[in-house]
């Protein structure tokens, strides 16, 4: 009998040790700070002296994203002078859409070591749930640091949230060595494209016709029956910028990053609507994928905007 009664006080006396653990633990999970499963892990801006090469670059943009969908724009290592603009406006980093941005979904990043800019294509989640779309080219100068901070943001309903939050990997893949051309001849083509929207009349060398399309913030363009952009009829990537559209001169025209190993060519310019009884103009960003020397696909956020003059960054 008291060797059973021993037993009884022991296993009493283990129970109340783990509950009192247990609370202890439980204790300390309460006063510990919440991290959030999707949480990102911090991502610090690169430490260089000199020029910032393409791993410095694609991490410079890494960190923006990170400190930018944290609202942390105070750690950006712009310089005193830097220009910052979103839509061609002269804003504050702190009042941009960023501010607006609940998460990154999906995101392209290319960079170009010989120009020093980085380019950071996103589909973002609002704050309100809505899907919107983000191109934001960084320019980085010595030791790091950022001279341009460009942003173009479309927040339209127009923004169509499957395409903008699964970018499609595959345009971020590099090409066989065999189906890449030289930077010189990616630029070429980009500013070849350019002079076409003021022309009306297309380089059809430069395009694979029966692969290409065209992608306005996620909607496609060509090789859809109807689209809620610029309307009329079918239309390729060829047929879409000849005839008589209502767009044209094309001016102030940049080609901020070229990457030969991914087939990869970004360019930037005003597109002026001439005929529009307010001469509206459409800031432009295109990036252009190329495989063998020919445009497969082309992805476009293009923001109308009355009133405007310059895109800016003009040094």
């Amino acid at each position: 009998m008291n060797t059973t009664k021993g037993i009884i006080r022991n296993v009493a006396c283990l129970m109340l040790t783990f509950a009192a653990c247990l609370s202890s633990v439980q204790a300390q999970a309460n006063h510990s700070p919440s991290q959030s499963p999707a949480q990102k892990p911090e991502q610090s801006f690169p430490k260089v002296s000199g020029p910032c090469d393409r791993a410095c670059l694609e991490q410079t943009m890494q960190a923006f994203l990170v400190a930018a969908t944290t609202n942390q724009f105070g750690k950006v290592p712009a310089i005193a002078q830097a220009e910052i603009r979103e839509n061609a406006r002269a804003i504050a980093l702190a009042d941009s859409t960023w501010a607006k941005v609940r998460a990154i979904r999906s995101v392209w990043v290319f960079a170009d070591a010989v120009t020093g800019n980085v380019i950071g294509r996103t589909g973002v989640e609002l704050a309100d749930g809505k899907p919107g779309y983000i191109s934001t080219r960084l320019k980085v100068v010595a030791d790091g640091k950022i001279a341009d901070i460009e942003i173009a943001a479309d927040t339209s309903n127009r923004v169509v949230k499957d395409y903008v939050w699964n970018l499609d990997q595959n345009v971020e893949k590099p090409l066989a060595p065999a189906e890449r051309i030289d930077r010189i001849s990616l630029e070429a083509l980009a500013l070849r494209y350019f002079m076409s929207l003021s022309t009306h009349v297309a380089m059809k060398a430069d395009f694979d016709d029966r692969a290409c399309n065209r992608f306005h913030s996620g909607m496609q363009i060509t090789n859809a029956a109807r689209n809620a952009v610029e309307g009329g009829p079918a239309r390729t990537c060829v047929s879409s910028v000849e005839g008589n559209p209502p767009w044209g001169p094309a001016t102030e025209q940049r080609v901020p990053v070229i990457d030969e190993e991914r087939g990869i060519v970004i360019g930037i310019t005003l597109l002026h609507y001439l005929k529009s009884p307010r001469n509206s103009k459409m800031y432009v960003w295109e990036v252009f994928k190329v495989v063998n020397g020919k445009i497969i696909r082309i992805d476009n956020i293009g923001l109308m905007q009355d009133g405007l003059t310059t895109l800016g960054f003009v040094h």
